[in-house]
């Protein structure tokens, strides 16, 4: 009796959030490996070969070219054949990318290796999950997108995991256990994910068609019509690109994405340049994704209530102040307030950036155009970390490249705020 009644109740859970769930198991333990977590293989692996900070950067730039050239091209699939199969293709090429990892003798292998990897990650651990979320939710839409996220957000226990495993074991035995832990996670997983609600009697929200009244679909028409989170205008990717909106939406991530993307690659290089301890950095690294939750479920919920311009200019800002203080870094305690700052305010852009993509151009064709928008990151992506290794190989400081981004985050902030809702 006790057992029947569990499972009644797992059956009135609106199978939306059983797609929240499993995205954000996947984001966790494959998504904390492939993202937050990779920058402790960084120090080993420049160790053992004595490359320098600007060619282990390099890696990371190619990740973010991969990532623009086949960014468009996945959001189209993921358009045309679903999100489970990408989902399940990605993750499983991402493992893979892991496991040969442990193979690198060379830098061009190397490169080869971390090319493959982030096919996968783009595929798997990218705009799918968010794709998912879009559609199987309107009212709620920001919010599950927050939540799904936060996934990444506790993905900071994943870093001293991998400390601990290179520590014991070496980081190439490390980076086969993770890829086969990747594979045991994220794949079965993938397989809970469907496109869209419609085609198993839902609407998004879990509402039920035939349980809509002529009376409810009026109210719900006044409502809609006079809230910020009305449908959108249905956009195709050709007639989105030709908007200023779409342009300025692409300049705000990629000034934004700067900081982001070298933060992310050099942020346990650099604290152990400036005299923290191996074991603090990567700490640091669960504080980064720790403190962004923040900033993931609190921009969230605030997203589905107020203009989303508005919150993404406040995280924009949030993160420059962040930046400023990492900047100046020289103790442990001094990780504190960057953290308060840096973690929300980067965080704000995962829920926000997203959903006023569905709202301004709509579901029509959401992942395409998502992944035409990724030419911002791709950009910042590409130059980004490079950029920070090579102030570091030349001065051996990263102080400098640090203050640079904090400005170039602050020029976003009114690009933000000028963008206009579309009409069509």
């Amino acid at each position: 009796m006790y057992f029947t009644s569990i499972k009644g109740s797992l059956k009135k859970v609106f199978y939306g959030w059983w797609i929240v769930a499993a995205a954000w198991a996947q984001f966790l333990v494959c998504g904390g490996t492939a993202f937050y977590g990779f920058t402790t293989f960084f120090n080993p692996i420049a160790d053992e070969f004595h490359w320098s900070a600007a060619q282990i950067s390099f890696a990371f730039s190619l990740r973010s070219i991969e990532g623009g050239v086949l960014g468009p091209l996945i959001g189209f699939l993921i358009d045309k054949i679903g999100v489970r199969k990408i989902i399940i293709f990605g993750i499983a090429l991402t493992g893979l990318g892991m496991l040969l990892l442990s193979y690198t003798n060379s830098l061009l292998v190397f490169y080869g290796i971390f090319l493959l990897f982030s096919i996968g990650t783009t595929a798997g651990l990218s705009s799918a999950q968010y794709v998912a979320a879009a559609n199987w939710f309107s009212k709620k839409r920001t919010w599950a997108m927050a939540v799904l996220s936060t996934g990444f957000g506790f993905s900071g226990v994943i870093g001293p995991v991998l400390v601990w495993l290179i520590g014991q074991y070496g980081w190439r035995s490390a980076a086969i256990i993770m890829g086969v832990v990747m594979w045991l996670v994220g794949i079965p997983l993938g397989l809970v994910f469907r496109h869209r609600p419609e085609p198993y009697g839902y609407l998004p929200d879990g509402e039920i068609p035939e349980t809509i009244t002529p009376d409810r679909k009026a109210r719900d028409a006044v409502v809609t019509t006079k809230t910020s989170s009305a449908l959108a205008t249905e956009f195709t990717a050709r007639q989105a690109i030709v908007t200023r909106t779409f342009w300025m939406l692409v300049l705000f991530g990629l000034l934004t994405g700067f900081a982001q993307s070298a933060i992310f690659v050099h942020e346990m290089p650099y604290l152990t340049s400036v005299g923290i301890s191996r074991q603090i950095a990567g700490w640091g690294i669960l504080g980064i994704t720790g403190s962004s939750i923040i900033g993931r479920l609190g921009f969230g919920w605030l997203g589905d209530r107020y203009d989303k311009r508005y919150l993404l200019a406040i995280g924009a800002a949030m993160q420059c102040i962040g930046v400023l203080i990492f900047a100046g870094i020289s103790s442990p305690w001094m990780l504190i307030p960057f953290l308060v700052f840096f973690g929300p305010g980067y965080a704000s852009q995962i829920p926000l950036y997203p959903a006023i993509r569905a709202d301004y151009f709509g579901l029509k064709q959401f992942a395409t155009i998502g992944g035409l928008m990724s030419l911002g990151w791709t950009v910042c992506g590409i130059l980004a970390p490079v950029l920070a290794g090579w102030v570091f190989d030349t001065w051996g400081n990263y102080r400098p490249i640090w203050l640079a981004y904090a400005i170039i985050t602050a020029i976003g902030i009114p690009i933000v705020l000028w963008i206009k809702r579309l009409a069509k």
